[in-house]
């Protein structure tokens, strides 16, 4: 794969990594507001975390979107490495490290998201 593809690729993972530090942040905000039983902040906050989720979606549609422009082998390669598989050449090293680094990030606010959500909804929540 060619170093601007890869570049290109590691660009838009930064970018998702910002916008998933973003989105755990407010969660974390939820979390408190939570325990607080502050209503108000939570209001604000539900409606502050979906410029993170927005952010995220727009830097998906990007990588879809470079994939789609890339040779049919590169695409794959790509494909691969967004799926977590490891680097094949030094090049790729960078990018399959920021996507660990975003796997592990993501992870924790997966967990953080249950406990808010598991807080809120109690029964109803969506994780059972």
């Amino acid at each position: 794969m060619e170093a601007s593809a890869l570049m290109d690729a590691h660009v838009q993972l930064k970018r998702i990594y910002t916008a998933l530090n973003e989105a755990l942040d407010v969660t974390r905000q939820m979390a408190d507001a939570v325990d607080r039983d502050d209503e108000v902040a939570l209001q604000l906050l539900v409606s502050m975390r979906q410029e993170p989720t927005d952010k995220l979606a727009g830097a998906h549609q990007a990588l879809a979107q470079q994939g789609g422009t890339l040779p049919p082998a590169d695409a794959a390669r790509l494909a691969a490495i967004l799926k977590g598989e490891p680097a094949e050449t030094e090049a790729e090293a960078p990018l399959t490290a920021q996507v660990g680094v975003n796997q592990r990030v993501l992870k924790q606010l997966v967990e953080l998201d249950q406990v808010v959500n598991r807080k809120l909804a109690r029964e109803k929540s969506i994780y059972k």
